[in-house]
């Protein structure tokens, strides 16, 4: 690259095998004084391929700068060892002074995935750390499928980054997490839309630190996303003024579901579509909480950390409990929906599965279609 600061790499149609992982820290990249942009570009998704036989994964950007843009698209990174490296990671200084109001990182039509979709996986899809404002946009994940499948750590992770975007995302397969967002510096927003996590013990994870001077903005917005997961389906910790509109959820936790008649004993833990670990100033609007599953399955667990929710306006027609409130702070529950068609409300004989509320404190002010 001779040292230039502005980078374009085209990579044709056709299979390219790499025995090592691909770094980019040259130093021309780094630095605070000047912008510097890469574009690694491929001819689409399965006309380009990084075949990736080593076990550290794909692509690697690790540079201390603030004002560095990169672009990884149109392509695929095909993993040939099971369960080892990353597709595509990106990291910069830890806690980046300075917002230069730039996507540092941004991928765009990517496919990750093995040789087959019986054989192969990475350990991580996408791992961006430290990045201003990063974008995740039509990237798709699959991991093994069949009854021996392994299982990844993280489809999408965002660690140190503020305000990211994910949109018209897809990871199917199995993982401890489809996206992982965690900030523990000042962060804020997050903006999910469009995307679809399949087979994930915790669909989406966010972690954020909420400022002290009281000026923080540690906001998230999920819309319009299909999340079926095991334990956990949106886990959200240090959240305020925020919103999940417009989603699907469901859990395939089926032990003991009174719908199924599952013969099965009842998990050791508690499913959670949504749980909200000190959320504040929310809105869980119009979603749909579909199919049967655990009789431990809560689908909106509300902590005692937290409060000041509006839940409105959406369908609960699943076995198990719809809210659970356990704070001191009020909440309102406005225009809910609780049955369907099929009934998954029902057990298998007839009778009622599903609670609507569990509201120790008395806390959560209801209004809601009978």
């Amino acid at each position: 690259m001779e040292g230039k600061r502005q980078v374009e790499i085209v990579l044709p149609a056709g299979s390219f095998r790499i025995s090592r992982r691909i770094v980019f820290d040259q130093p021309q990249f780094g630095g605070y004084d000047y912008h510097s942009g890469i574009c690694v570009r491929g001819a689409g998704e399965d006309a380009t391929e990084l075949i990736c036989d080593n076990e550290d994964g794909g692509l690697y950007f690790n540079l201390a700068t603030n004002m560095l843009t990169v672009t990884v698209c149109d392509l695929s990174l095909v993993a040939v060892k099971k369960g080892l490296g990353t597709a595509v990671e990106f990291n910069t200084a830890d806690q980046n002074p300075g917002d230069h109001h730039s996507r540092m990182f941004q991928a765009r039509n990517l496919l990750v995935r093995g040789p087959h979709f019986s054989n192969g996986y990475f350990a991580n899809g996408i791992v961006v750390k430290n990045a201003w404002y990063p974008m995740l946009d039509n990237v798709k994940i699959t991991s093994e499928y069949g009854d021996s499948h392994g299982k990844m750590a993280a489809g999408f992770a965002l660690l140190d980054c503020y305000s990211p975007l994910v949109d018209k995302c897809y990871f199917w397969g199995g993982a401890e997490y489809g996206l992982l967002y965690r900030s523990e510096i000042d962060s804020e927003d997050g903006i999910v839309s469009d995307c679809y996590f399949v087979g994930q013990d915790t669909g989406i994870r966010v972690r954020l630190s909420a400022r002290t001077d009281g000026w923080g903005e540690p906001a998230f917005h999920l819309t319009d996303s299909h999340i079926h997961y095991k334990v956990k389906g949106l886990a959200l910790k240090g959240i305020r003024q925020g919103f999940v509109s417009g989603n699907l959820f469901y859990c395939f936790n089926r032990a003991a579901s009174r719908w199924h008649a599952d013969p099965d004993s009842v998990s050791s833990y508690t499913s959670k579509d949504i749980e909200c670990d000190a959320v504040n100033d929310f809105i869980v609007s119009h979603n749909q909480f579909a199919e049967p599953a655990s009789p431990k399955r809560v689908c909106i667990d509300i902590l005692p950390n937290s409060g000041n929710l509006l839940i409105d306006g959406n369908i609960f027609n699943m076995d198990g409990t719809a809210i659970r409130n356990r704070s001191q702070v009020s909440s309102r529950c406005i225009g809910n929906v609780y049955t369907g068609s099929p009934d998954f409300t029902k057990s298998a004989d007839g009778a009622n599965a599903l609670i609507r509320y569990v509201d120790p404190n008395g806390t959560l002010k209801t209004l809601d279609f009978e």
